[in-house]
């Protein structure tokens, strides 16, 4: 942890603040090609860091075709938004992100604003400007500009199981941008659900990923709610996979 806060604050933060802000204000189109690369290479760190110093394994089986495309991730720890960007190529991805992320994390909050996530607060009063913000993105996705990962269970699970998904978000996304879906299941991190959990207990964790996917949404906006619960099914059938042991191919490392 203290190796990461110190990449933070003296690389990527250094790196954001003195050249990726610069060029965003004065090359707008360039930065957003940036971004995607650059986004990588910061879920690359400290996976690599984790394996390294904290003896942390990581295992994926399947992957994530090059398109534009929605991905659906369950929600078990903070390192599943590292494991979802290190598992997604091509350009950027964009992760629905709460509002006060955005200030105050070193390296994290300037990030999140160059990548223009987009901001949510998930409170009652704050539902129509939460969808106006994903309206936005999924706009963004359909000009193929970005993708998007979404966590739909919106909360971290505290006991490894798949909670009931958060369903407006999604309708919404997949009836502006009808693409490819694509859903990422992972197990071994409920443990170490909270910052404290993981500086306490995250060393020498195993973490199995499974890619599942791509699945082809309904051209009729009527028929997304099924759409979505056959997908959770699915996700569950596959944590129950990974649990018992069950594999169609060899796993390999997530690097």
């Amino acid at each position: 942890m203290l190796v990461y806060l110190t990449y933070l604050v003296f690389f990527m933060g250094f790196i954001q603040r003195f050249i990726l802000v610069p060029l965003a204000f004065g090359f707008p189109a360039y930065i957003a090609g940036l971004m995607g690369p650059w986004s990588r290479l910061q879920s690359r760190v400290p996976l690599h860091l984790l394996r390294l110093i904290a003896g942390v394994q990581v295992l994926v089986d399947g992957a994530i075709g090059p398109e534009n495309r929605l991905v659906i991730m369950n929600h078990q720890s903070l390192m599943d938004i590292i494991i979802g960007i290190r598992a997604s190529p091509g350009n950027l991805t964009l992760i629905p992100t709460r509002r006060r992320y955005a200030w105050g994390i070193p390296g994290i909050s300037m990030f999140v604003r160059l990548a223009r996530y987009p901001l949510i607060s998930q409170t009652r009063k704050s539902i129509r400007a939460d969808l106006a913000v994903l309206e936005e993105a999924a706009e963004r996705c359909r000009r193929k500009e970005v993708s998007l990962l979404i966590f739909p269970e919106g909360h971290r699970t505290k006991d490894g199981t798949i909670l009931p998904f958060m369903t407006r978000g999604l309708r919404i996304v997949l009836s502006r941008a009808p693409l490819p879906v694509y859903c990422i299941v992972a197990d071994g991190m409920w443990q170490v659900r909270t910052l404290a959990d993981t500086a306490r207990r995250v060393a020498g964790s195993s973490v199995h990923v499974r890619i599942i996917g791509p699945f082809q949404p309904p051209a009729e906006e009527s028929e997304i709610p099924e759409f979505l619960s056959l997908l959770r099914d699915r996700m569950i059938e596959t944590l129950h996979d990974i649990r018992t042991g069950v594999s169609p191919r060899p796993a390999r490392p997530l690097m």
